[in-house]
Formats: C-alpha cells, sequence, structure tokens
C-alpha cells in the first residue's frame, strides 16, 4: 500500500494537470530535490521539520511555478520543457548533496528529528493504515473535490476540452495552468517527507521513473493524455493496481526484472482502451453535426 501511495499522492494533482491538458515529467526528479533539502536542513543545519518542510515546500513551489511560466510563456510542449527540468533538478539534488557533504545520500534524518512534535504527520499510523496511505485517501479526495465541485475544476475540464473556446468565455486558463503545476511540485514534498521519514535517509537518486508511474496510474485510471477527460478517484485505483502488482510480484516466483513490463503492456492497454470509449462518446455528436 505504501508503494501505491507514494504514487498515488502525486498521481491525483497530475491527473487534474492531465485534465487541463498538460503535462510534467519532474516530480521524480522534484521527490529527490525535496529529499535532499530536508535531510541537509534536519541533518546538518539542525533546523526543525516544520522549517525544512517549509522551506522544501518554497523551493517546490518555485521549480512549480517555473515549469507553468516556461510553458505558458514560451508556447513550448509541456513535455519538453518538464523533461529538460528533469535532469535540471536531479543534477541540483546530486551536485549539490555531493558538494555539501561529499555523497549522494543524507543517513539519520528520522534520527535528527526526535523529539519534533510533526514528525507523527509523515511517520505514523492510523489503525493499520500507515500515515501515507492517509495523506493519499485525503489527497485523492481533495483533488476529486476540486475537479467536481468547484468552479476552478470547471475551469480546468475547460482548458483541457477546448482551450480557445475557453479563452472566449473568459476563463483564466494560464493561471490554472500555472496553480496546476505549482500543486503538482507541492505533492513531490508530502511524498519527499514520507519517503525520508520511512527509509531514515535522504537520497539524491531517489524516485527515478516516478514521473512515468504517477502519469501511468492516471492513465490506468482513466485520464487522457490529449487532455479534459479524468479523475483523481480514477488515479487512486491506478496508484492501487501499483501497489497490487508490485506486492504481487514480491510474493510470486517471477523475477522483479518483468515488473516493467507488465507495467507497459498494462499501460498500452489503458491507452488503447481511452481512446476507443473516447472515439465511442463522440460518434453521437459527429452523427448529430452530419445531420
Amino acid at each position: 500500500m505504501e508503494v501505491g501511495a507514494e504514487i498515488g499522492i502525486i498521481a491525483a494533482p497530475i491527473t487534474l494537470l492531465l485534465v487541463a491538458g498538460e503535462f510534467d515529467l519532474s516530480v521524480g526528479s522534484m521527490v529527490a530535490t525535496n529529499q535532499t533539502i530536508l535531510g541537509y536542513l534536519t541533518v546538518h543545519c539542525d533546523w526543525p521539520l516544520s522549517a525544512a518542510f517549509a522551506a522544501a515546500l518554497v523551493a517546490a513551489a518555485m521549480v512549480g511555478t517555473l515549469n507553468g511560466l516556461l510553458v505558458i510563456k514560451t508556447g513550448l510542449p509541456s513535455f519538453i520543457v518538464t523533461l529538460a527540468m528533469l535532469f535540471i533538478m536531479r543534477g541540483v539534488a546530486q551536485g549539490s548533496v555531493r558538494m555539501l557533504v561529499g555523497t549522494s545520500t543524507i543517513d539519520g534524518v528520522k534520527d535528527a528529528m526526535i523529539g519534533d512534535a510533526l514528525v507523527f504527520l509523515f511517520a505514523s499510523s492510523i489503525g493499520p493504515f500507515s500515515i501515507s496511505v492517509i495523506w493519499w485517501i485525503l489527497v485523492t479526495i481533495l483533488g476529486a473535490w476540486v475537479l467536481e465541485k468547484t468552479v476552478f475544476g470547471n475551469w480546468i475540464y475547460a482548458t483541457g476540452g477546448d482551450l480557445r473556446a475557453a479563452q472566449r468565455l473568459g476563463i483564466p486558463v494560464r493561471k490554472v495552468k500555472l496553480l496546476l503545476y505549482i500543486a503538482v511540485a507541492v505533492s513531490t514534498t508530502l511524498v519527499a517527507a514520507l519517503d525520508v521519514l520511512a527509509i531514515n535517509q535522504s537520497d539524491a537518486n531517489a524516485a527515478v521513473g516516478r514521473e512515468f508511474e504517477v502519469v501511468t496510474a492516471a492513465v490506468i485510471g482513466g485520464a487522457l493524455l490529449t487532455g479534459g477527460f479524468g479523475s483523481p478517484i480514477g488515479s487512486f485505483f491506478g496508484a492501487l493496481v501499483f501497489g497490487m502488482v508490485g506486492q504481487g510480484f514480491f510474493f510470486t516466483p517471477l523475477p522483479d526484472v518483468w515488473y516493467m513490463t507488465f507495467l507497459g503492456f498494462m499501460l498500452l492497454a489503458a491507452v488503447l482502451i481511452n481512446n476507443h470509449t473516447r472515439l465511442q462518446a463522440m460518434k453521437p455528436a459527429r452523427l448529430a453535426h452530419r445531420q
């Protein structure tokens, strides 16, 4: 469940971004960068968790803002912009921590937080569930509420469904995209905090490939890469599939190397099913237009 939770926490805002017609491939590198910030500030600077987490949030929000502004101002595909940011932030995480402490990892992160009042928010359990699962559920519910029950959610649908029509209606599409990029980046800070307190270590090489996992979870959950359709509830079940498959491979004699192959086939099947469903849904509108 923990694997699914870490994917699902980011997959919820990623789904909103996909619905708006955009993409973010920098999330894995952002998790590693936030881990590095949390680890260095708590272990080597003796910052309390609240201050270190706030610093990581600010850094993540700045990167999210930069991603959004580059996409909005340049008109470049978000795939290219965030792919570039993936490499930039991975390099920043690895280079800065090696320069500061000489290695890519920082041990004893949780030990440095002993007695901190906020540790329970990221390293505890409620009944049979770890706190990461609780965060996963809360983030999913919040994302679904925003998308389905608020005006901002209507703006997200309109932005991804028909950008020009949304602009003509006066919807602030640039603001919508910018806020969604910030939300995605902020979610990586939460995952980073859960990670470092779970393993008592920050790692600049963490979350490699996480960007593809969260997008795959969103697509398996029904989100369209072309925008205009998707739900955080769907991405919740998509992330749950990741957790179940990962746990299943652990208990089977199959080598772990087949895990990614299986997920690749699942992604391809999900895209084909989503595309078929979209075409079937558009048929009545096409027929009405011809008549």
